[in-house]
């Protein structure tokens, strides 16, 4: 399953071929571990460059609800989200 984020507008970044809009997150299967507050997982995509660290949920859509939160906290422009299975 995978999170597809739209922005408001297209943005420049830290990748090649110019502006983009649309970016897919996906659970980094090889990334996480554990620590005192419990599990965690990697999330990541590829075409934003951007990789950060949630809490594991009990399903994949619970655990990509995680980093949707943390996307709109840190994202300056307006975003359409939706689940990709």
């Amino acid at each position: 399953m995978k999170l597809k984020q739209t922005l408001e507008k297209p943005v420049n970044g830290y990748w090649d071929g110019g502006k983009k809009q649309v970016f897919e997150w996906e659970i980094d299967n090889f990334g996480g571990g554990s620590d005192s507050k419990g599990s965690f997982v990697r999330i990541g995509s590829f075409s934003a460059n951007h990789w950060f660290n949630v809490a594991e949920g009990k399903t994949e859509k619970l655990t990509l609800s995680y980093a949707k939160k943390h996307l709109i906290a840190n994202t300056k422009d307006q975003s359409v989200f939706e689940y990709i299975a």
